[in-house]
């Protein structure tokens, strides 16, 4: 089986960097770049030995894969022809949702990117979907040059990790900048922050969630709780007594 050998890659953002990067660190040849932004198309195009292109029409390739948000992907998917192999890295777009094209994939690396931060993909989880039998394998073998741990996923097991996902990630780390504004608003040191959030993270890698909950609304400490909000107000005070709010009832719960 030939499988895929060239890639065309729409999106100039933060997936598409990391893996257009990653594919021709591996010899995957990237055949084109499209993108809004046309002088990061051509930077990216430059830095993989590549061609912009100033149409969709214009991308030629085994497969087309689309890095971008959620709502632009239908709108190019319809630029392009049906017979087209076609792949898009959102995790909670259906697969369903394309019923003209037979030729549609799901390429969803399970990870948080950012341009200014090193990542290693061979540790990240890609989920593959395939409206034929034939494109999912394309797309798993694709996904086996980048990555260890590669599985086929459908459309409802996805979207239920990207929720998950949403959880541990982005919300994560707004508590984080929720902290950090305590931190600045007061003149202190955020590195002293650090540390905790690096045993923080560290936990989680060996312990359930469950078993490594501390902290006053787990001791169901109601008077250092309320200390905690009369120093809060607007929604930041919501957020934390709703937060405590959740632990203390999966901790301490009453008949």
């Amino acid at each position: 089986m030939k499988g895929i050998q060239t890639i065309s890659i729409v999106g100039t953002g933060n997936v598409a960097f990391h893996l257009g990067n990653s594919f021709f660190e591996q010899g995957i040849t990237i055949s084109s770049v499209f993108g809004r932004n046309q002088g990061e198309a051509e930077a990216f195009a430059n830095q993989w030995k590549s061609q912009s292109v100033k149409q969709i029409s214009e991308l030629e390739a085994d497969l087309i894969l689309i890095c971008v948000s959620d709502d632009a992907i239908s709108s190019i998917i319809k630029q392009l022809p049906t017979t087209q192999k076609i792949a898009y890295t959102s995790g909670s777009i259906e697969l369903s949702s394309f019923i003209n094209h037979e030729n549609v994939g799901v390429f969803y690396p399970l990870q948080t990117f950012s341009k200014n931060k090193e990542l290693n993909l061979n540790e990240v989880p890609f989920l593959i979907e395939g409206k034929t039998p034939e494109l999912s394998q394309e797309l798993f073998d694709l996904a086996w040059n980048l990555s260890s741990k590669v599985s086929f996923a459908n459309s409802s097991d996805r979207k239920k990790y990207h929720l998950a996902a949403v959880w541990v990630n982005n919300f994560t780390n707004h508590l984080a900048f929720q902290s950090k504004a305590i931190i600045d608003n007061h003149e202190l040191n955020w590195d002293y922050l650090l540390p905790l959030l690096k045993e923080t993270t560290a936990k989680l890698l060996t312990m359930d969630p469950y078993d490594a909950q501390t902290g006053p609304a787990r001791r169901n400490d109601q008077t250092v709780i309320s200390a905690h909000a009369d120093m809060l107000e607007g929604l930041q005070k919501e957020l934390y007594l709703l937060l405590s709010k959740s632990i203390n009832d999966t901790y301490n719960k009453h008949d």
